[in-house]
């Protein structure tokens, strides 16, 4: 089993527990974070070299030789140092900076094909799942084509009662790119929440409606 781009769960479980562990330990030794950070960022820059999540997984291999390498260029003292955690927590590093690539071309190409199409919405952003909505957040935001109007919509679970919570944003976007913009001065963002499922979609259809009449419409003041 694998996610998207190709990693497999466990090799990416290995880099973010390095993480989780190498900070935590060299924090009480200021000394020892400093070099740490410098260390997990020349592995990152050293893996510059993997174009994609396939080339990194494929240098995981050698991930050893590629600290020390690092550290000899760099002229960093692995001293007092897991170097097994540092070339987890810079392959994690890099990991993140290719998945963000990846993400934001994947989005990019959705809203042009969506604008090829003549669509008047396309999803721009999806963080959990349905599946996974009881245990964390489920939220997407769904971009008007034409003037990047954002809806974003959230379900997740009540922290006081566990129910069903949902809610609605108007968010501002690039509409080129997908990208958020910082909401206007003279607007005032409102994220409403409702507990009743069809409540909410009938406020997201109604919104949706307004945001395609008034051209963009915007968040509610």
């Amino acid at each position: 089993m694998t996610i998207p781009g190709g990693v497999p769960p466990q090799v990416l479980s290995d880099w973010k527990a390095a993480e989780e562990r190498l900070y935590p330990v060299v924090m009480v030794r200021p000394d020892l974070y400093e070099r740490a950070v410098s260390m997990v960022r020349v592995v990152a820059d050293e893996l510059a070299g993997c174009l994609d999540l396939a080339a990194l997984v494929g240098a995981w291999g050698g991930a050893a030789g590629i600290v020390h390498r690092a550290a000899g260029e760099a002229g960093l003292d692995l001293e007092g140092l897991d170097a097994g955690l540092i070339a987890g927590a810079g392959f994690s590093m890099r990991y993140r900076e290719l998945a963000g690539a990846a993400a934001r071309n994947e989005r990019l190409g959705r809203i042009r094909v969506a604008a090829e199409a003549g669509e008047a919405w396309v999803r721009v952003e999806e963080i959990g799942s349905r599946e996974t909505a009881g245990m964390v957040p489920w939220s997407w935001t769904e971009m008007h084509v034409e003037t990047g109007a954002g809806l974003r919509q959230t379900l997740e679970a009540d922290q006081t009662t566990g129910a069903p919570r949902y809610s609605l944003e108007v968010v501002p976007l690039d509409p080129a790119t997908g990208d958020r913009l910082p909401t206007p001065d003279d607007v005032v963002a409102v994220e409403e929440s409702y507990d009743d499922p069809t409540e909410w979609m009938a406020a997201v259809e109604a919104t949706r409606t307004r945001i395609e009449s008034s051209g963009g419409g915007g968040s509610r003041t």
